[in-house]
């Protein structure tokens, strides 16, 4: 069974938990590998995270879409916004901190999403930011 559908957010954290509770109602419906939609949702979460944060701060009126399309062993998500531009394939890898005294905040979660998704792609397109991430199985990201 291949489960389709999106959803339309806004960047404010209440809108983490609908978030949630939509990944989850899907995955239940499509009876989807629990591996796989635990990597699909961390990815999704991790890129909802960075846009409260980062993606608004000079838009008016901003906007994100969540499309999903699930089968039993592979997932996509396709990411759309109108914020800033960024394209997370291109931000340069966190060094690996050597203590906890010593780490730097941030950049993880990049590092996260391109450990978890098989597949990345990003996309400008009048304005608007279109990430792809695919996660089908345990290999890395390209």
């Amino acid at each position: 069974m291949t489960v389709r559908d999106s959803i339309a957010l806004q960047p404010v954290v209440s809108d983490v938990v609908r978030l949630n509770q939509w990944l989850d109602a899907a995955f239940l419906r499509c009876e989807f590998n629990t591996s796989l939609a635990a990597d699909l949702k961390l990815c999704i979460n991790e890129v909802f995270a960075n846009l409260i944060s980062y993606a608004f701060k000079d838009t008016a009126h901003p906007e994100i879409a969540v499309e999903i399309e699930l089968q039993r062993e592979q997932a996509i998500a396709v990411i759309s916004d109108n914020g800033a531009y960024f394209d997370l394939r291109t931000w340069p890898t966190a060094e690996k901190p050597t203590s906890l005294l010593t780490a730097r905040e941030g950049g993880f979660g990049i590092a996260l999403i391109r450990d978890r998704a098989t597949h990345i792609d990003y996309r400008r397109i009048a304005g608007t930011n279109r990430l792809r991430i695919s996660c089908a199985g345990a290999q890395p990201a390209e």
